[in-house]
């Protein structure tokens, strides 16, 4: 039975896969059609094969209308899957259009929190604020700037402890070995 219905079912697929083809976006576009036509054609034929008299006419146009139907199907799944994807898109675009909007309005209330804290200041500040101010910043500068110094300057010591204690092993090893030779021990 199988023998006598491929010839007439793969002649059907080729009359339907070579006809239109819609040119869709994105990759596999038409694979629920190419499915549903496969599928039909199959069915179809089965179906034209043990409702006639099991003549190749009856697979053949059984072949035909199940291809139809089930690449009618195929092609509406297609379409929901594309109207799927560009409704995801589309809630993907809007989300980080929120997104950008967010981090602007939160950069903008920091601005004005900044600009806020400023006039507050303006408003209040003396004179003799803004000398103690600027008095202070030069004492915590120079203190900042004596304690790089110092730590510098330990750091320096502590390279030059190490150096010697280097030279110092240098040493000791070289004199050790000249006192072996001395002794007859090399």
């Amino acid at each position: 039975m199988m023998e006598k219905l491929l010839p007439p079912t793969f002649l059907a697929l080729a009359l339907l896969f070579t006809g239109c083809q819609s040119s869709s976006s994105g990759t596999g576009g038409n694979t629920g059609r190419n499915a549903g036509i496969l599928a039909g054609a199959i069915a179809g034929a089965v179906a034209g094969n043990n409702m006639g008299d099991g003549s190749d006419t009856n697979k053949i146009a059984g072949a035909i209308i199940g291809g139809i139907i089930g690449g009618a199907a195929g092609t509406q799944y297609d379409k929901r899957q594309e109207e799927l994807a560009a409704a995801e898109a589309q809630r993907q675009f809007e989300y980080e259009q929120e997104v950008q909007a967010q981090q602007k309005l939160d950069q903008e209330i920091k601005d004005l929190e900044k600009q806020r804290a400023q006039d507050a200041i303006a408003r209040t500040a003396t004179t003799s604020d803004v000398t103690a101010a600027e008095r202070e910043a030069a004492r915590l500068e120079a203190d900042l700037a004596a304690k790089k110094k110092a730590f510098e300057e330990s750091q320096e010591r502590a390279r030059r402890i190490q150096e010697a204690q280097r030279r110092i092993a240098e040493a000791q090893a070289e004199l050790e070995a000249l006192e072996a030779r001395e002794n007859g021990q090399l």
